[in-house]
């Protein structure tokens, strides 16, 4: 209990309440965007996969598709390494506090905050870029499924029942995997968010309200998302009426 007290006493009120805002914003901004529904990119992006899966099976050589799962099975690889990298950085820069504390000082706008405080500032990036390193590596095994469900995918299934059932269950795994990629990339950007702590605890909420005002603009209000929108109506017209009424059930 004492350890517990020491370290609340450590931090400030105010940055404590700044970190609870942070951390709201970060965990919750992926429920959220996904609550949102059929108006973000991310969640419409779920039936176009279900149609790709669709097509698909209509196709002999398969090539294509494989080389498409292959290209995200190389991105994830590529951000979880990229993730170790800077969780180890940012740790060397724990064992470096004594010579960087006074040019951190001088960023930090108020008095200078204890040793306690700042060696918690640092780890805030290292737990949000490990959070998005468990996130990268749960998609890579998840992709890992949809490569052999895609090695074992029947030919062109000879109803619209069964060339339906297929392509949900395949396209499903595969959008499980790539909105939890998505959430290992989001860390990059809340740890970024996360070093303006150093700065002050106004800082800390500007960065991470501007950050989440940012990427849901992207999601639902930006050009790209209307241009998305118009492109996934014509893809879903193009498959006729049998995949809309697939689309419609997600």
């Amino acid at each position: 209990m004492s350890g517990g007290s020491d370290i609340q006493s450590s931090i400030p009120t105010i940055d404590l309440l700044t970190l609870l805002l942070f951390c709201t914003l970060w965990l919750g901004y992926g429920p959220v965007a996904r609550w949102i529904g059929r108006g973000s990119i991310n969640t419409g992006l779920h039936s176009v996969r279900v149609l790709w899966m669709r097509a698909m099976l209509r196709r002999d050589n398969r090539i294509v598709d494989s080389a498409l799962i292959g290209h995200v099975v190389h991105s994830a690889s590529f951000f979880a390494s990229t993730s170790l990298i800077a969780i180890g950085a940012l740790l060397g820069v724990l064992t470096g506090l004594d010579r960087l504390q006074p040019a951190i000082d001088g960023l930090a706008i108020g008095a200078p905050v204890s040793r306690q405080l700042l060696e918690i500032k640092v780890l805030l990036p290292v737990a949000v870029l490990v959070h998005g390193l468990f996130k990268l590596t749960w998609s890579l095994r998840q992709l890992n499924y949809t490569v052999a469900l895609l090695g074992a995918a029947p030919a062109e299934p000879p109803t619209a029942q069964r060339r339906a059932a297929v392509a949900t269950a395949i396209g499903g795994v595969l959008s499980s995997a790539i909105l939890t990629f998505n959430d290992g990339i989001r860390s990059y950007y809340f740890a970024i968010a996360g070093l303006a702590w150093l700065a002050g605890p106004g800082w800390l909420a500007g960065a991470a309200v501007w950050l989440v005002a940012v990427l849901l603009h992207r999601q639902i209000g930006s050009k790209v998302s209307r241009q998305f929108k118009a492109a996934r109506a014509v893809v879903e017209a193009e498959h006729g009426a049998d995949d809309s009424r697939l689309v419609q059930k997600d």
